[in-house]
């Protein structure tokens, strides 16, 4: 399709997300590539916390099943109702690959699968800050050319294939001796220091920290190191994946340095570069590609898709109810759920020299098809983005969540990112209205300031933030907080704690790390507490009562009684969660993988507020799961998950016994999922459950654009009851299914 029918598209497509009904937040954000070391990196970035628990297989594959648990994210975020799927595309030598997440509402524990044509290495791993994920692909980053150098000349460091995974770089000239060596200025003296700090951040795989001080150390007049510092800033954007940014570089380069060992090296990335983005025919081949311009264009490119699913279900339930008057029966036949859900995700991107634009929109919404029920209208990811890589500038108007962590929430509004000159650190500056509030006010703003302290030392960073919320112009909340990272090449930690000045009450303290250990055994940590909802004035509304055709506002509610008043009913609204999670896992052979899992999780009560009812403390819960993996067993593309899980409760005791399996057949055409559960469960009062739940989900790829697929579960549950009427004997037989399609748009 030409070029401007395409935008027309893009258009018509965001036409449409603005009239999905229950709009959600979709759990992935954004995915980018570059390189670490040997390494090429696609990089997730969440819209909440995440933490990685299980890889499997840990060995060269096609097919990975990537185990994620999101406690922490927005209730919206987890009530996602239908899989999202990413295509990658190959990039910077990395091959192009599927991404699923499963879909589980209200679940923490999901399932991430990834899907390739060919066989690859990949290592799993944390990103940077808690709501990242990096995808590695082991040894796939382009090599730096390092030729042999003359005596004197201009010589680059140890390349990315060296030991220790020292980025490859140009290193300072060497004078022959001292009384040849050149005299230098204080400018040189300058430079020569920024390039070293360049260098050192390159070698800690700190690629965005090393193109702010090249860029810092350009801007100065012609001295010692602008040679080399020209070359340095091409190699550290190809880096970060900015190849367009490289290429003006390294262009910029070969015009001011036109021969030597630097100009020959720089001449041999421009081809890589090339080489690089050249379409793959077959395996070991290149198919042929037009001609690269000396000077590369502006980039402009579209990519999404839309979804469309049917969900559906009945239920035959059957009970006998032993009365004093004798034993009676009865069946109730009801349609559970009749639902169309539409999800899209769209994004575009114009790209120049030294500027970048994106444009998004991405949700989910559901139209109850019940003649009963109400549907609400929003939409929960809009949103414009421009940056200046060369800068550090970025600004993000739009609905959107926080680009980098605390405890904001979804806004429309405007976010303003800005460098300081102090290295590593940077200003982060949000305002406009909350949106998806639990409690609906008028005249609602938010505003919030963060200060970025990323890289200060080689593997610690975090930040430091303040947010304040007002309606109709009272303080509604007002929070200072923290967040404390930490990584290294065998494991990674992060701290939060957001703290409220306005009730001077813990909003969440959550401290959560991953290890390597020996034997590619990964060790995980969550400890959590917080006030689940975060405390908030406005909650005081939910149990106001107000005259008849009085509006529900802080105003109205503060006329008739105290701030201190307010607050205390606010509290009620919010109880204190708390959880401590510790996870295993180990690979026993090539073929299979062992994990264990321990929880703890403690929710406190709650009085009857407004129209919702009372609820009491869950007291202590426990759970224990042993899980067994097994992959490619009998293929190439499959993983058989083996599942015991074990849960204590004051109210009742369970445990439950699945399988479920992944396999990818027809060289991914085909995907198929059959899974089985069985539970079974005593309460307190001698009550017994048991529930047995076969399901199968099913995808099949039409072509490169268009998918259907569709799942289908059946649920046979029996349970016992005693009462003071008697005992009661009830079957439920249940089954639940959806189908749908998926198209990609571009």
């Amino acid at each position: 399709m030409p070029g401007r029918y395409r935008w027309v598209r893009w258009l018509l497509a965001s036409w449409l997300a603005l009239v999905l009904v229950d709009a959600q937040a979709q759990t992935m954000d954004d995915v980018v590539v570059l390189v670490q070391a040997e390494d090429v990196v696609v990089r997730i970035n969440f819209n909440g916390p995440v933490r990685l628990l299980q890889q499997s297989p840990t060995g060269a594959a096609q097919l990975y099943q990537i185990r994620l648990d999101f406690t922490g994210m927005d209730p919206a975020l987890l009530a996602q109702p239908v899989d999202e799927t990413r295509q990658q595309a190959a990039a910077m030598g990395a091959p192009a690959f599927a991404m699923v997440l499963q879909a589980a509402p209200r679940q923490k524990l999901r399932q991430l699968a990834l899907q390739f044509n060919e066989t690859v290495s990949v290592r799993v791993r944390p990103g940077p800050t808690n709501r990242s994920l990096d995808i590695a692909f082991v040894g796939l980053a382009p090599k730096v050319l390092a030729p042999a150098t003359d005596a004197g000349a201009s010589a680059p460091a140890a390349s990315a294939s060296a030991a220790g995974g020292t980025v490859g770089a140009p290193a300072a000239a060497a004078p022959a001796d001292a009384a040849s060596a050149p005299v230098l200025t204080e400018i040189d003296v300058k430079a020569l220091a920024e390039l070293d700090k360049a260098r050192e951040a390159m070698a800690a795989k700190q690629n965005d920290r090393a193109t702010e001080i090249l860029n810092r150390l350009l801007r100065l007049p012609p001295n010692a190191a602008s040679q080399d510092a020209q070359e340095l800033v091409g190699l550290a954007w190809e880096r970060v994946g900015e190849l367009t940014r490289a290429r003006t570089e390294y262009e910029l380069y070969l015009k001011l340095f036109k021969t030597g060992d630097g100009a020959d090296r720089v001449t041999q990335r421009l081809a890589a570069i090339d080489a690089a983005g050249k379409p793959v025919a077959a395996a070991g081949t290149t198919a042929a590609a037009p001609a690269t311009p000396a000077t590369k264009p502006n980039q402009k490119s579209l990519n999404g898709n839309i979804a469309q699913y049917y969900f559906g279900g009945k239920a035959r339930s059957q009970s006998l109810v032993n009365l004093p008057s004798g034993i009676d029966q009865s069946t109730l036949t009801r349609t559970t759920e009749s639902a169309l859900v539409t999800s899209l995700d769209l994004g575009g991107r114009y790209a120049w020299e030294d500027s970048d634009l994106r444009f998004t929109v991405r949700g989910t919404g559901a139209t109850n098809l019940a003649k009963s029920s109400h549907n609400a209208s929003s939409v929960n990811a809009a949103y414009v983005d421009y940056r200046q890589p060369s800068s550090g500038l970025a600004l993000r108007l739009g609905r959107q969540s926080a680009i980098n962590g605390g405890l904001l929430g979804l806004f429309d509004g405007l976010s303003v990112t800005y460098p300081l000159q102090q290295q590593g650190m940077r200003v982060n500056v949000m305002g406009g209205v909350p949106a998806n509030t639990l409690v609906s006010a008028p005249s609602q703003r938010l505003g919030a300031a963060m200060l970025e302290l990323d890289n200060i030392t080689e593997h610690w960073g975090g930040n430091i933030y303040y947010l304040g919320q007002t309606t109709e112009g009272y303080l509604n909340r007002s929070a200072l907080g923290t967040e404390i990272r930490y990584s290294d090449d065998v494991g990674s930690a992060y701290a939060l704690l957001d703290y409220d000045t306005r009730f001077q009450a813990l909003n969440a303290l959550s401290v959560q790390g991953s290890l390597q250990g020996s034997g590619q055994t990964t060790y995980t940590l969550l400890l959590d507490t917080r006030r689940a909802p975060t405390l908030e004035l406005n909650s005081a509304l939910i149990s106001a009562v107000f005259d008849q055709g009085q509006a529900a506002t802080l105003k109205n509610l503060l006329a008739r009684m105290t701030l201190d008043e307010a607050m205390d009913a606010a509290r009620k609204t919010s109880a204190i969660a708390r959880q401590l999670m510790f996870s295993v896992s180990r690979p026993l052979s090539e073929k299979w993988q062992a994990t264990g899992d321990f929880r703890y999780s403690d929710i406190g009560a709650l009085p009857a507020v407004g129209s919702f009812e009372a609820t009491q403390a869950t007291g202590a819960q426990y759970g224990l799961t042993l899980q067994l993996t097994g992959s490619n067993l009998y293929s190439k593309r499959d993983i058989n998950n083996f599942n015991l899980s074990v849960l204590s409760t004051p109210m009742f005791n369970g445990v439950q016994v699945a399988y479920n399996n992944l396999t990818s057949i027809l060289d991914n055409t085909v995907t198929v999922e059959p899974s089985i559960r069985v539970y079974s469960q005593r309460d307190a009062q001698e009550g017994t459950l048991t529930r047995v739940s076969p399901g199968i989900r099913l995808s099949y790829r039409l072509s490169k654009k268009a998918s259907i697929m569709g799942e289908s579960m059946l649920e046979h549950s029996k349970s016992t009851n005693k009462t003071s009427a008697g005992l009661n004997n009830d079957t439920i037989n249940s089954v639940f299914f959806y189908f749908g399609y998926r198209y990609d748009l571009f």
